[in-house]
C-alpha cells in the first residue's frame, strides 16, 4: 500500500512539473537554460566570442539543474570554433539539449555562427560582431505523462485520461543571434601588460519565432546579455603568467526572467578556483532576490609550449532562495581543449592577432 502510495505520489508530482512547465512555456514565458561557468561557454552566451582565440577550441558542458526536485533537467551544450584571420573572421557551431520532466519535454538547438573582426589598435584592441543561425526542435512525449483522473487509491494506474491529446507534439522553426564585443589590453608605460578587458552584448530570437507545439501562438521571447571581464596578471615569470585573477559579470534579461551573476577566479596554473553570485537584480546586497552562491574550481594548463591548452571545471550552485530545502543545489562540469596552432592557411597578418593570457 505504502509503495503504491508512493508511487502514485512520484507520478503527480512528476506530471504537475510537466504541466506546469508545459503552461510556463507556451505563454512567452520562457526562459533559455543557463550556465554557471558561463565565461567557459562562451559561443552560447554571445556569437561574437566566435573565434576569439588563436587556432581551434572545442568545449563541452553539463549542467544538472535541481537533482532533488522529482523529475529531471539536464542541459548538454557542445561548442566548436575556428579563427581564420586571413579573412578577419571566426566560424563555429554550437549544440545543446535541454531536458525537463524526465524526458518529457525536450529541445534540442544546433547553430552555424559567424564572426568579423575590425582592428581598432594592432595587436591591443579589437572589436568583434557576431551573428547565429539556430534550428531548434521542441518536442514533448504525451504518451508519458499521468494525470490525476488516471490514478486509483488503491491500483495506481487503472483509467485512460479524458485530457486530450495535442494534434502535434513536435515543432522545429529557426532562430537568430546577434551580437558584438570589444576586447583589448590595458599597458603600462613601458608597455607591460596591466590587464585584459571585455566588454559585449547579444540579443537572441530576434524574430521571436513560434515555439509552440500545443496549436496556440507562443513567440520565444527576446533575451538580452551583457557581458564583461577582465584577465588580471598578478605574477610573471619568463614570458608566462603564473598567477591570474579573472573577474566577470553577465546581466540576463528574458520577459520576467532576469538574472545578473558576478563570478571571481584565481588561477595558479594549472589549478583555478572561484566563487560566485548570483541574483535576480543588479542590486547584490538586495538578499531577497538571491539566488545562489557558486562555487567552482578545476585545471587551466597547457601543453607543448602552450600549442595545446586544456580546462576542466566543476561548479556548486548553492542554492540560498526559497527553493534551498527541495532543490540540492546545481552541479555543472565543462572541458574546453584548445589546439593554438591550428590554421586555415599561412596568409593571415600578423597585426590581426590579439597577444592576450586567456582564462
Amino acid at each position: 500500500m505504502n509503495l503504491i502510495r508512493k508511487k502514485i505520489n512520484f507520478y503527480l508530482k512528476c506530471s504537475s512539473v510537466v504541466v506546469f512547465l508545459i503552461n510556463v512555456s507556451f505563454v512567452s514565458k520562457a526562459q533559455d537554460p543557463t550556465f554557471s561557468q558561463f565565461y567557459f561557454n562562451q559561443l552560447y552566451v554571445n556569437p561574437a566570442f566566435t573565434g576569439i582565440n588563436s587556432g581551434f577550441r572545442a568545449g563541452l558542458n553539463y549542467r544538472d539543474l535541481w537533482p532533488r526536485i522529482p523529475s529531471k533537467f539536464p542541459t548538454y551544450s557542445l561548442a566548436l570554433d575556428a579563427q581564420d584571420l586571413s579573412l578577419s573572421s571566426g566560424i563555429g557551431l554550437n549544440a545543446w539539449s535541454d531536458t525537463e520532466g524526465e524526458g518529457y519535454l525536450r529541445t534540442q538547438c544546433i547553430s552555424g555562427l559567424y564572426s568579423y573582426r575590425v582592428i581598432l589598435s594592432p595587436k591591443n584592441w579589437i572589436f568583434q560582431a557576431g551573428f547565429n543561425t539556430s534550428i531548434i526542435n521542441k518536442k514533448i512525449d504525451w504518451s508519458k505523462l499521468v494525470f490525476s483522473d488516471q490514478l486509483h487509491p488503491l491500483f495506481g494506474i487503472t483509467n485512460p485520461t479524458s485530457n486530450p491529446t495535442p494534434y502535434q507534439q513536435a515543432r522545429t522553426f529557426v532562430d537568430f543571434t546577434a551580437g558584438a564585443l570589444i576586447k583589448g589590453n590595458q599597458r603600462s608605460r613601458l608597455k607591460n601588460l596591466i590587464a585584459t578587458y571585455t566588454f559585449g552584448a547579444a540579443l537572441h530570437h530576434l524574430t521571436q519565432p513560434d515555439e509552440s507545439i500545443t496549436g496556440q501562438v507562443s513567440r520565444l521571447p527576446q533575451k538580452l546579455v551583457l557581458h564583461a571581464g577582465a584577465v588580471i596578471p598578478v605574477r610573471y615569470e619568463v614570458k608566462k603568467y603564473k598567477i591570474l585573477l579573472a573577474p566577470s559579470v553577465m546581466w540576463e534579461s528574458q520577459t520576467t526572467m532576469k538574472a545578473f551573476i558576478f563570478s571571481f577566479n584565481v588561477l595558479m596554473k594549472p589549478l583555478f578556483a572561484g566563487l560566485a553570485y548570483r541574483n535576480q537584480t543588479p542590486l547584490v546586497t538586495y538578499i531577497k532576490r538571491a539566488d545562489a552562491i557558486i562555487v567552482n574550481f578545476g585545471l587551466a594548463g597547457d601543453q607543448n609550449k602552450e600549442s595545446v591548452v586544456y580546462k576542466i571545471g566543476y561548479s556548486y550552485d548553492l542554492t540560498i532562495s526559497d527553493l534551498r530545502s527541495n532543490t540540492q543545489g546545481t552541479h555543472e562540469l565543462v572541458l574546453i581543449l584548445e589546439l593554438r596552432n591550428f590554421k586555415f592557411n599561412n596568409n593571415a597578418n600578423p597585426k590581426k592577432k590579439l597577444e592576450c593570457p586567456n582564462f
